[in-house]
Order: structure tokens, then sequence, then C-alpha cells
């Protein structure tokens, strides 16, 4: 079995995980000024964070499948 820890996507998968908080932080502090965006800006942005948190998803897949890691669990 192998040591989560010493291994890289672990660690990318951490980083990815920090920047979309920090995406959702500065999204709630900005409020104001994404909602008098324009629709198609709104539109782009949306999907923005759609692609982000399923990219996360992947990595969780990832990190589930090949090394049996579930945060969930522990």
């Amino acid at each position: 079995m192998y040591n989560i820890y010493f291994v890289p996507s672990f660690y990318a998968h951490i980083i990815n995980g920090l920047l979309l908080l920090i995406g959702v932080i500065l999204l709630l502090k900005n409020y104001t000024k994404i909602v008098n965006l324009e629709p198609y800006q709104k539109i782009i942005l949306t999907l923005f964070f759609s692609i982000s948190i399923g990219v996360h998803g992947l990595s969780h897949l990832g990190l589930e499948t090949n090394y049996n890691y579930n945060p969930l669990t522990m």
C-alpha cells in the first residue's frame, strides 16, 4: 500500500483545493461587483467555477481509485 503523503498528486490536489477556496472567498468579497456584471461575463465565471470544481472532483476520484484515499472516512 502507498503512503499517500509521498505522492505528488496528493499535493496537487491540496493546492487545487486551496486555490478553489481562495476563489470562493474572493467571489464572496466581491459579490456586489459580480452581481453587476454583464450576463456573458456571469456565464463565463460560472463555467470557470464549474470546470474548476469538476477537475477537483476528478482528482478525488483518482486518489480514491489509485490510493484508496477517502478523506471522509478519516
